[in-house]
């Protein structure tokens, strides 16, 4: 009895060394295996910059209005006897600002003020507007038949064309206009009273 007694610890002892060594281990697998990083905030801050933003479309821009020369204005809303200011406000909206002013105390017609953008002058009287005369491309106008500064003379049809001291002349349902010294195109368009010298 004696002789197992003493054994009893020896045995409990190799158990508990046992229960040790394999608490030990399952420890030292832990500390082995490296515990799941979550990834640096920089990262996922990085990584949505790369991606592109969605942008709205922009918006198209308004497409600019038409407009046309006649013998009582230029369509739409520039037509002879309105106040200055309201006709100048209008070709303004519509062709930039104006790019000089004049006035003319010798004209035929009488005393007339002029303004103008580009190549388009109006022409006012008593503070009304009278006329208009073009003798440039810019602004690109042209008559409900399609011609314009640097048209051809075909482009006239059947249009007479006479001789005078402007140059070779032509009407147009009220619109005036000169053709180069050749006869071959189209070099400068008027209606109303424009202050012209003959």
């Amino acid at each position: 009895m004696p002789g197992r007694l003493a054994r009893l610890p020896l045995f409990a002892a190799a158990l508990v060394a046992a229960a040790c060594n394999d608490q030990g281990s399952a420890a030292n697998d832990r500390a082995a295996a490296p515990p799941a990083v979550p990834a640096p905030a920089a990262n996922i801050a990085e990584a949505n910059a790369a991606a592109p933003a969605a942008s709205p479309a922009p918006a198209p821009a308004p497409a600019p209005a038409a407009h046309t020369l006649t013998g009582t204005g230029i369509e739409p809303g520039i037509a002879f006897g309105m106040p200055r200011d309201r006709a100048v406000a209008a070709a303004t909206a519509a062709f930039g600002a104006p790019t000089r002013s004049e006035h003319n105390d010798e004209c035929g017609e009488g005393p007339m003020d002029f303004v103008q953008f580009h190549g388009l002058s109006l022409s006012f009287q008593e503070g009304r507007l009278a006329g208009w005369s073009l003798a440039e491309a810019e602004p690109a106008l042209r008559t409900s038949a399609g011609i314009g500064v640097g048209s051809p003379r075909s482009a006239l049809g059947a249009a007479p064309v006479e001789d005078s001291t402007l140059g070779p002349e032509f009407d147009l349902s009220g619109v005036g206009g000169v053709l180069d010294e050749g006869g071959s195109r189209v070099i400068a368009l008027w209606a109303g009273l424009v202050c012209q010298f003959r």
